[in-house]
């Protein structure tokens, strides 16, 4: 990229809108400054599913033989292997695909969710209740080190894991953005089109009036308050502080937002009928939809995506008679034994995945493109099981991960619980955090058994670090 680009971008970044273009003003610098991938900004998208991921079901057949030991670290190249069979959608992509088994989770809550443990790293919430929340959890940690006007966005199929909730606002126990702060999740795909793009697309004059409106709102509330702030007593600053900062981060998104209405309304999915269906795989398609278009326009660099829970129907996979519960526990549906209704889900969820993909692998990025500076993580807040005994904790990774992680195209397994060299969920976050920018020494709670037994369980993946 020539000087002169540079230059502009140069001065551009330094004059008075330098704040608000700040996310795409930085990705457009290193891009012309010929910075390396590892440089650039990346995105995150967590995806959650219920019931959790049998092992066997991730295996390649033609890697079986390999893997049989359990005892030992396998590291193998998926170049020379075919994917298993509901992991079909992704052999496209498969030089971007790792499989990861083999790290247990045993210090966070067995059963039907282990809730903000999964990505938490700590034992937590009952069989309804989500529990504590402990820390912030790794995605949210993730997104801290990548701010964007929506810093961190929450979508969902259901709440939390036995709820029948389907619309609105939810919070189904899975990310914590800080001690005692959840992260809400939007379940319905229109409002969440609305929340995300409504404020530069809308046609409708009444709409925009609403918008100029509640901005305008902002404005007087965060005056108003800064002026009563000065004539409270001490304590009182301190508590009404914590308002006007969560009103003049509002009003700033929203400057934000309005300052890339250009690269928005060119990245924004098309309003359709998907986005107000209630059938579930459609609503699905439409998170996924939404996931893209918020990565691509740079509104935002973290999505978590509760992709179901356990009440949840796919009726539209052939699968009308049982929800995932039922199927999770090993009841037949629709005349399919319950591990085949379980690789139909799979494949779809693949499906979903690999269009999220190919959606992101179509935007050029400095030498690659976006899906070379994203990570697709798909797991269960159950692990291995419908009711996660956690001694096992399956992940897929899709994406290029920035050039930071040495996962991309690999099948990656760790020796058994309680083999030497095992190790945890709590390594494989910390792993991320590390090669992200966060050198924290170990994320998340120990196991006691291994502490007690004198296997080490601290640090992160070292070989996985590039």
């Amino acid at each position: 990229m020539n000087s002169t680009r540079r230059q502009f971008l140069r001065t551009t970044a330094v004059g008075s809108s330098s704040l608000l273009l700040q996310p795409m003003l930085q990705r457009f610098q290193l891009e012309a400054a010929g910075i390396e991938r590892s440089k650039m900004p990346h995105r995150f998208v967590f995806v959650m599913k219920s019931s959790g991921i049998i092992p066997e079901r991730l295996e390649p057949p033609t890697l079986k033989p390999a893997i049989a030991d359990k005892s030992f670290i396998v590291n193998e190249s998926l170049a020379q292997h075919a994917l298993p069979a509901t992991l079909k959608p992704l052999e496209p992509f498969k030089d971007q695909v790792a499989i990861v088994q083999g790290l247990s989770g045993k210090m966070c809550r067995p059963g039907h969710s282990s809730w903000f443990g999964a990505m938490g790293v700590y034992k937590t919430g009952g069989e309804h209740n989500s529990g504590v929340l402990l820390r912030a959890t790794a995605d949210a940690e993730l997104a801290r080190l990548f701010p964007s006007p929506f810093q961190h966005v929450g979508l969902a199929l259901r709440g939390k894991v036995m709820s029948k909730e389907i619309e609105g606002t939810l919070y189904p126990g899975i990310t914590a953005v800080a001690p005692g702060r959840e992260l809400p999740f939007q379940a319905s795909p229109d409002i969440a089109y609305q929340q995300l793009f409504g404020s530069v697309l809308s046609a409708d004059a009444r709409a925009q009036l609403q918008y100029d409106l509640k901005s305008n709102l902002l404005d007087f509330m965060v005056r108003d308050i800064g002026n009563l702030n000065q004539s409270l007593p001490a304590n009182e600053r301190e508590k009404m502080g914590h308002y006007l900062s969560a009103f003049e981060e509002l009003k700033l998104r929203r400057q934000r937002l309005a300052s890339m209405s250009d690269q928005i309304r060119n990245s924004a999915p098309e309003y359709s009928e998907r986005f107000s269906a209630k059938q579930n795989t459609i609503r699905q398609q439409a998170h996924i939809d939404l996931t893209a278009a918020a990565l691509i326009s740079g509104i935002t660099n973290v999505v978590t995506l509760r992709l179901d829970n356990i009440s949840t129907s796919y009726a539209q996979l052939g699968l009308s008679e049982k929800t995932v519960h039922g199927i999770g526990h090993k009841e037949t549906c629709n005349g399919k034994s319950p591990e085949e209704a379980r690789d139909i889900i799979r494949l779809h969820h693949m499906e979903l995945l690999a269009d999220l993909a190919a959606q992101l692998k179509a935007v050029p990025e400095a030498d690659g493109t976006l899906l070379d500076n994203t990570s697709i993580i798909y797991l269960s807040d159950s692990g291995n099981e419908h009711h996660g005994n956690l001694s096992e904790w399956p992940y897929v990774v899709i994406g290029g991960n920035g050039g930071r992680l040495n996962i991309a195209g690999r099948y990656l397994q760790y020796p058994s619980y309680g083999n030497d060299g095992h190790r945890t969920i709590g390594n494989w976050w910390t792993t991320w955090l590390n090669a992200f920018g966060n050198p924290i020494d170990h994320y998340g709670n120990l196991d006691l058994t291994l502490q007690k037994n004198g296997m080490s369980q601290t640090g992160p993946l070292e070989h996985l670090l590039a």
